[in-house]
């Protein structure tokens, strides 16, 4: 079973942007390029989010928010999606489909399943990153001193969404 918005994001899109802050794995294109992406598409003036899949994300909801959504296996309990490290990546040049197995069943389903309430949980937490950067407060607000969005902020705070 392979989950058609699994992907990989090329190495040549980490070398393209290597100002970007507060990145996973920084300075390691090859461990970047190998990390599993689930594409989202969300009503947020065509750009396209890939969030990252860590081992280790821990609680999805913290006391300050919701960072992400758990995708836990039996080899990774603690696994989930992570939404403060969601990248922009309209090119899909830099796109790398799963074309094989790369995940456990057990992922890829609860990816699948769960794919409206991610998208829905990532645009709110989209809002409220715009709300919080359009008031200078990014820094200041826990659910977002540790996000990447700030490499965004171009795309972002001209949205319509």
């Amino acid at each position: 079973m392979i989950d058609p918005n699994c992907c990989f994001i090329r190495a040549e899109y980490f070398e393209a942007h290597p100002d970007f802050k507060k990145m996973l794995d920084i300075g390691d294109t090859a461990k970047q390029s190998r990390r599993t992406y689930v594409y989202v598409r969300v009503e947020f003036d065509g750009n396209d989010f890939y969030l990252p899949l860590r081992n280790n994300l821990g609680r999805d909801v913290r006391p300050y928010g919701r960072i992400g959504h758990a995708v836990p296996s039996q080899k990774r309990p603690n696994a989930g999606l992570d939404y403060r490290y969601a990248l922009i990546v309209n090119d899909g040049g830099f796109i790398e489909p799963h074309t094989s197995q790369k995940l456990p069943d057990s992922q890829y389903r609860i990816i699948s399943d769960d794919y409206d309430a991610i998208k829905q949980e990532f645009l709110e937490y989209l809002r409220k990153y715009k709300k919080a950067a359009l008031k200078h407060r990014v820094q200041r607000e826990p659910l977002f001193r540790e996000s990447c969005l700030i490499n965004f902020d171009d795309e972002i705070l001209h949205a319509r969404g």
